[in-house]
This record gives C-alpha cells, sequence and structure tokens, in this order.
C-alpha cells in the first residue's frame, strides 16, 4: 500500500514539475516604455523607519513617467518613519498623517490605501509596501505591461531578499507555490476568482477600474487584501493577473524568524478558505514532496530519490525564473514544505485564540 501511494505523490510530483517548466513561459515579462498619463505612486507605512527612505527616493526616482506623485500615508507610527519622511525635499513627494483609531470593520493597510488613493487624481494607481525598492524603469515597465496585454491590473512578483533561516527557506515558496499550480496563461484572460494571484508588495491598476471595483473599501477587512483586491476586480469584468517582477523591484519582507511567523500567523488562516481547505492543501503538499521520502526507508530508495529530484527540479525553475537563490534552498524543498505547514498551524492557533496582530494591531 505505501509502494503505490508513493508511486502517486512522485508521479503528481513530476506532472506539476513539468506544468512548472512550459508555465514560465507564460509569465509576462514586462518592458518599459514611456507612460504620458498621470501616475500616483502611493505607498502605506507604519513603523517602517528601517526601509521608508529607501523606498520613497527609489519611487521618486522612477523614469518614462511624464506626470507623477508619490503620496505616503505615515500610519500613526510611533518610531522615526515621519521624521524620515520629513527630511525628503521634494515637490512631487505628499506625506500625509494617518488616524491613531480605525474606523471600524477596517484592517489597517487597507484604510491607508484608501485614503491614499483618495487624495491623488490619476490615470495609474501603484500600490507598494514600504519595504520594497523599485529599480528606474519599474512603474514604467508595469504599466506598459499591463496596456500592452489589455489588463485593468498587474502585480509585478519583486524578487525576494531573505537574511533568516526561515526565511531563505520558506519565502522562494511563494513564487513556486503559483509558478507550479497555477496556469499563468489562463490568469490574463478570466475572471475565476480561485485562479487570483497578486502580491500586495507591487500592484498596478488602472484608476478607473479600481473606482468601479470598490477599491480598498470594498475589501475593507480582508487580511488577504492583493488577492481579494484581484478578485473584486474580476466581479466587476476586469482583468489582472501576476507578472514577472523580478527585475523590478526588490523586497525584504522579514529580517528575523520572529517577524516572517508573525507576518505569516496574521494570514494563513486566511489563505486557503477556511480551515478545512487549510488541512487539505497542506495535506496535499506534504503527501506529494515529503511523503515519498518514506520510500528511502521502505525498500524504495529509487523511487524516493525521483520524488525528491522532481520537487528540487521544480524549486530550481522557480529559483530560476525570481532570480532568488538555488543552493541550498531549492534541495531542501521537503524541509521547506514541512515547515510552511508548521507555519499554516501556528497561524491557525493563533487565529482561534485571538492572538494574531500585526504592527501592534489585533487582527480578528
Amino acid at each position: 500500500m505505501a509502494t503505490t501511494l508513493i508511486y502517486i505523490a512522485v508521479t503528481i510530483s513530476l506532472l506539476l514539475t513539468v506544468h512548472t517548466f512550459f508555465n514560465q513561459f507564460k509569465l509576462i515579462r514586462p518592458k518599459p516604455n514611456l507612460v504620458s498619463k498621470r501616475v500616483a505612486i502611493l505607498i502605506p507605512a507604519r513603523n517602517e523607519e528601517l526601509t521608508i527612505e529607501a523606498c520613497v527616493r527609489s519611487a521618486l526616482a522612477q523614469q518614462s513617467l511624464e506626470s507623477f506623485v508619490v503620496a505616503v500615508l505615515d500610519d500613526d507610527s510611533s518610531d522615526t518613519t515621519l521624521t524620515k519622511l520629513q527630511g525628503i525635499s521634494d515637490l512631487r513627494l505628499q506625506v500625509i498623517s494617518g488616524d491613531s483609531h480605525l474606523p471600524i470593520n477596517w484592517l489597517g493597510k487597507n484604510f491607508a490605501c484608501h485614503r491614499l488613493a483618495q487624495s491623488v487624481t490619476a490615470n495609474y494607481l501603484v500600490f507598494i509596501d514600504s519595504d520594497v525598492v523599485l529599480e528606474p524603469m519599474a512603474v514604467a515597465s508595469a504599466i506598459s505591461a499591463m496596456n500592452e496585454h489589455s489588463l485593468d491590473l498587474v502585480s509585478p512578483y519583486p524578487r525576494q531578499l531573505t537574511s533568516s533561516g526561515l526565511a531563505k527557506l520558506v519565502q522562494p515558496l511563494l513564487q513556486w507555490s503559483w509558478l507550479t499550480t497555477v496556469p499563468l496563461g489562463l490568469t490574463r484572460r478570466t475572471t475565476r476568482g480561485s485562479l487570483a494571484v497578486a502580491n500586495g508588495q507591487f500592484l498596478v491598476c488602472k484608476a478607473q477600474a479600481y473606482e468601479a471595483s470598490g477599491g480598498h473599501e470594498g475589501i475593507k477587512s480582508q487580511v488577504l487584501d492583493d488577492i481579494e483586491l484581484l478578485r473584486a476586480f474580476y466581479k466587476k469584468g476586469f482583468k489582472g493577473c501576476v507578472i514577472d517582477g523580478s527585475t523590478l523591484a526588490t523586497c525584504q519582507m522579514y529580517r528575523t524568524d520572529k517577524q516572517l511567523i508573525a507576518g505569516y500567523s496574521k494570514s494563513l488562516w486566511k489563505a486557503f478558505g477556511g480551515i478545512f481547505g487549510s488541512l487539505a492543501i497542506n495535506s496535499f503538499f506534504v503527501f506529494v514532496y515529503v511523503f515519498p521520502l518514506y520510500g528511502f526507508f521502505s525498500n524504495q530508495p529509487g523511487l524516493a530519490t525521483v520524488g525528491l529530484l522532481s520537487g528540487t527540479l521544480g524549486r530550481v525553475i522557480s529559483a530560476r525564473v525570481s532570480r532568488s537563490r538555488i543552493f541550498p534552498e531549492a534541495f531542501l524543498h521537503p524541509l521547506s514544505i514541512t515547515i510552511f505547514s508548521w507555519l499554516n498551524f501556528v497561524s491557525w492557533s493563533r487565529h482561534l485564540r485571538g492572538l494574531n496582530t500585526w504592527k501592534s494591531r489585533d487582527l480578528r
């Protein structure tokens, strides 16, 4: 029985890796072009003293944009974020003060993005997190790709920088997961919510479509604001998808293991449509990428080796596409999957006990 199950798991792994190989050629790789319409680059910031200056300066350094502004909302920071913002002198920079108390049913980032969008007049809205650093042609490239492919929203996936042990193992799974399981060619044509892939670190959209979809006000209580915003676009008939942002921007989400655990805990419980969906998805990944290792202990070392190499190859392809490290991270794929499943457990445990917080705010 165990041998049969291993055969099934390895077969699925091989099929997914084949899909990963062909899927990489469907990923939109943007090229820059001059953008003549008005652009607003919007940055919510709460206690981001380590990253805010580099982020804002990279936004102000954008090229091939005839007209743009950068608006930053200091969301009641208790560190030196506001001081650093006040030290940047540029007529294109607008600094907005956030509220110390959120309106009922709003999450902090969603309300900050909503206020930022309301504060500007533009044809294109560009939302970036304050730990993102843009390349000079990033925004022009993303907007050009959006228009070239007749889309209303694109999410360039930044190259993820990692320093902590857990981040090196877990962060690469973000790109790998959608590159392996989501048919990217279909995502730019569909409005099916289950195929929505987006990253709130870097989102670009047409202002008219943002307003018609309800914007962040329509998803004000959603933890997964990026995915839910794209789904809101889908519901109104607009098109959008993830695109390659590895040459356009970098992002270091977490600098310590503690930060990573807190960050994943706040949102993983919401990622798979409920506790049963979470159990199903995590069980599936463990079955496909971890269970075959049992073959090393049950006289099926050859089969276990094929399963291990298949998962590793999928990670190598993903690492090349996303410009992330290959060795040793890609060769520790079963360990990465195991840790990710543990993070799901931690997230659900904290959520059910009402212990999830982010930036000193409760998440319920």
